[in-house]
């Protein structure tokens, strides 16, 4: 079975359906440099992602007058087919999941070669492996060892979350048809969902890339007990590879229930736009970001770890003329 196939059929059915709905083409300025109008595609309505989006989109408005910015939903997985095809100018998506667009890898069936990075606009979306407390192991190598019959949750299938856990898994041996052999399960899930039935003891385990804290695992970990656990240091770096991420670390106390630092790896969230949305835009939209961090910092917490030098921390996808011009200005680029 191609695991790729219904992904790929649902990103072109979501980039049609934003097609439909009359986004805006790649040159949205009217006629004026200092004049921008444009859409951005974040997350969910309701979501952290929507909200990040909404904060750029003010940042933008706050410094060029007349500025009209509009916010669409979309998805992380969805949003740089969208970018690339040039459906929307602007998006919000992960780094990594950026890359695997425009080099045409999981979960894409073709690369995205007109996508280009503007900034780094979360810095840390880290993957939190998460386990009821009573489970009886202490990390995932002693799950692959045991062969645990471990009721796993994952996201929706060729989610950047799911494609993480399964490299993960793979490096220890494992594969999701091992899991179902042992007597565990795979179950492709929402967080909200997951933890509704890791409370009703229906699920042992979840692993996804998000911000630290999460407010899903924070609710959570009022209603039952919980723990995290790490990635050894070989698994982070061959995972990181892979996936064009990078290690990182949890602190402890970032939930009540963490007493120790958690080594894992992490790829932050980008703005990304299309190759022939005009210098000048782009040179505004890096510059609004630049000039609003405080302002997105009392947007959302974790814009607060936003600083000028990680701001051109995108990945492997090339930067765009325009943010790479604003950067050299400010010599942050050679």
């Amino acid at each position: 079975m191609n695991k790729n196939r219904y992904m790929a059929i649902a990103i072109m059915l979501g980039i049609v359906f934003l097609a439909a709905c009359g986004s805006e083409s790649v040159s949205n300025t009217n006629g004026s440099k200092d004049s921008i109008e444009t859409t951005i595609i974040g997350g969910r309505t309701g979501g952290a992602w929507s909200v990040f989006a909404e904060g750029i989109a003010e940042s933008i408005r706050r410094e060029n007058d007349g500025a009209i910015v509009t916010v669409e939903p979309g998805s992380i997985v969805e949003n740089p087919p969208a970018v690339g095809t040039a459906v929307v100018p602007y998006g919000l998506s992960y780094a990594m999941t950026s890359y695997a667009a425009y080099s045409g890898e999981e979960p894409y069936s073709e690369a995205y070669t007109n996508l280009r990075a503007v900034s780094v606009v979360i810095p840390s979306n880290y993957y939190q492996f998460i386990v009821t407390a009573d489970t009886p192991y202490e990390s995932i190598a002693e799950i692959a060892r045991q062969q645990a019959p471990i009721r796993l949750a994952v996201d929706q299938q060729g989610s950047a979350g799911e494609i993480i856990t399964r490299a993960i898994l793979q490096e220890y041996g494992v594969t999701y048809e091992d899991i179902h052999s042992w007597g565990g399960s795979i179950d492709y899930l929402s967080g909200s969902k997951t933890f509704e039935m890791m409370a009703d003891h229906r699920m042992d385990a979840t692993g996804d890339a998000v911000s630290a804290p999460s407010g899903d695992i924070i609710e959570a970990s009022t209603t039952m007990k919980l723990k995290m656990l790490a990635l050894d240091q070989e698994t982070i770096q061959a995972v990181s590879e892979e996936l064009g991420m990078e290690s990182g670390t949890i602190k402890a106390n970032t939930y009540a229930f963490m007493e120790e630092d958690i080594d894992t790896i992490s790829t932050p969230a980008i703005l990304i736009t299309h190759k022939d949305v005009p210098e000048d835009e782009v040179y505004q939209m890096t510059k609004s970001i630049y000039e609003n961090m405080d302002y997105l910092g009392n947007v959302h917490e974790e814009f607060k770890n936003l600083t000028e030098e990680k701001m051109m921390d995108v990945g492997n996808v090339p930067l765009h003329p325009g943010a790479e011009k604003f950067f050299r200005e400010k010599g942050l680029l050679e």
